[in-house]
């Protein structure tokens, strides 16, 4: 499968997400507003915002999974994403701990700095070998990029619309 066609399925994939994460993000909003001043809920709703990334991630890792059979980019794409699932649990256990109280702000602010690290950096990595592995394999940095430039094109299109 060609990039082009990778980009227009992922690009097809992201502008559902967009859809979703306003409708959950209204959700979210309103949930902080009505628990405002209960620090722990409030934290606690900002955690349960990254469920609509998580399920996004997990669409478009299945929309991966169609664009190569090797076993070894199947289980990369795979590895990226139980990264990132474990990522979010661990984040989610670290606020929690921190909220019941039962880490100090300097075990938080450290297991923060420590976990964030190979949290970001991993993903680069496995977009690197993934790239090695299939030359037309499309990066997340390739996907904002395209997605952004779709975005401006609409929005062109709109103030041409405008204008006329």
């Amino acid at each position: 499968m060609d990039r082009e066609t990778r980009f227009q399925a992922l690009l097809q994939v992201d502008k559902t997400y967009r859809r979703f994460m306003i409708g959950s993000s209204v959700l979210l909003f309103v949930g902080a507003l009505y628990f405002m001043m209960q620090t722990t809920y409030s934290s606690m709703i900002a955690v349960v915002g990254l469920v609509p990334t998580l399920f996004f991630e997990w669409k478009k890792t299945v929309v991966y999974l169609q664009f190569n059979d090797d076993w070894t980019y199947r289980r990369l794409i795979k590895t990226n994403f139980f990264l990132l699932c474990f990522t979010f649990f661990l984040l989610f256990s670290v606020i929690a701990s921190f909220l019941a109280g039962h880490m100090n702000r300097d075990g938080f602010v450290w297991a923060m700095v420590i976990g964030g690290l190979p949290a970001i950096l991993l993903p680069f990595w496995i977009d690197r070998k993934l790239l090695q592995l299939d030359p037309e394999h499309v990066t997340s940095s390739m996907l904002a990029k395209a997605s952004r430039e779709q975005l401006k094109r609409r929005l062109d299109g709109i103030n041409e619309l405008e204008k006329d």
